[in-house]
């Protein structure tokens, strides 16, 4: 059992050979750090080949305070993560991507939501993609915030975002007294965040959304897995078996179905990020075909040629815009799904 003297939050970065990427995050995250004693920062290192333990030894004589664990081999990214979360001594854990950034006004920004006197489950935080150098983004002069008491509006907001790790920060010391499975069951899957994220979810209270972009991801810097059998076999399965609610579940299936497959079934066969490919309709249908939304917003874009479904990519780009704006009804609907067939889950692949 931690102390009651714990940090407010710990900042971890699980990292594998990227210390170029390393270097950056830390680099705009050293001056955010300097006489914040509420933070945490412990970087969690894969065994990495390259010069990230000179990286990090380098910050730390500069004056960063940190705790770096070295593995001595690499466990896999899965093992990395779940190593991040349960060595974490924060109330609050924040596991950032090793190539991901927080903005020089990003950690005050959070802080002050975690240190408001109010009590949160997740904080979700909106980011901004980046290419190339990042450059660093200018404090917006209004900030933007919602607040959710009911998990399936909450999931209406968020949906496949609960697995985007660097978006989420989670309330550990809440987590730890709850009832869930071993984090552990979710190694291999690519999605082992889901064991703590889908454990607060299901004992849902009060969460925040953070719409102001605190972070910046480095984007197409991705790969070495699976896509369809992460999203679509793992996500599927743990999102049926880790919550309860069938309003929860099925906003987070169909909010994967309208806006995030779309764009990857459109670009599978021209994608330069380096994903396994495979046949997406034995690896989806099987999971999502008894939701309307796959054949509505997926299904066409596996089987129409890339003109006409680069068309139909536009169509489903505008509904999205709308039913955004409309307060998401797309993902309410409900009555035309059916529930889909139970998959084993699926390894996700190398990397």
């Amino acid at each position: 059992m931690q102390s009651d003297d714990r940090p407010l939050l710990t900042i971890a970065v699980p990292t594998f050979n990227r210390s170029q990427y390393l270097s950056v995050l830390l680099s705009f995250l050293a001056p955010q750090l300097k006489d914040e004693s509420r933070v945490e920062l412990l970087i969690s290192d894969n065994a990495s080949t390259d010069d990230t333990q000179a990286t990090v030894r380098r910050f730390a004589a500069e004056g960063l305070p940190l705790r770096y664990i070295r593995n001595g081999t690499n466990a896999g990214p899965d093992w990395n993560f779940l190593q991040c979360y349960e060595q974490a001594a924060g109330r609050y854990v924040w596991i950032v991507g090793d190539d991901d950034v927080i903005e020089p006004f990003g950690l005050k920004k959070v802080l002050s939501y975690l240190s408001s006197g109010e009590e949160y489950d997740l904080l979700f935080l909106r980011s901004r993609g980046f290419t190339g150098a990042y450059e660093p983004q200018v404090q917006p002069s209004s900030d933007k915030s919602i607040l959710f008491t009911r998990a399936e509006v909450l999931a209406c907001h968020v949906h496949v975002f609960f697995t985007f790790i660097s978006g989420i920060i989670v309330n550990k010391k809440r987590i730890s007294s709850l009832p869930h499975r071993p984090f552990t069951d979710l190694i291999g899957t690519g999605l082992v965040q889901l064991g703590w994220t889908y454990t607060a979810l299901e004992h849902h209270r009060r969460s925040i959304a953070i719409e102001t972009p605190v972070i910046a991801t480095l984007t197409n810097n991705t790969g070495g897995y699976s896509l369809f059998r992460v999203f679509g076999a793992n996500l599927g399965r743990i999102t049926g078996e880790w919550l309860t609610s069938e309003q929860v579940k099925g906003r987070i299936i169909r909010g994967t179905l309208l806006s995030f497959f779309p764009y990857y079934l459109l670009t599978r066969e021209t994608d330069s990020a380096g994903f396994i490919r495979d046949d997406p309709h034995k690896v989806l249908g099987p999971v999502f075909g008894g939701y309307m939304h796959y054949w509505l917003f997926d299904f066409p874009l596996i089987e129409l040629p890339f003109k006409l479904g680069a068309i139909w990519f536009l169509m489903i780009r505008i509904v999205n815009k709308i039913d955004k704006l409309l307060g998401r009804p797309m993902l309410r609907i409900s009555v035309f799904d059916k529930a889909p067939a139970r998959k084993s889950l699926a390894p996700a692949g190398e990397g």
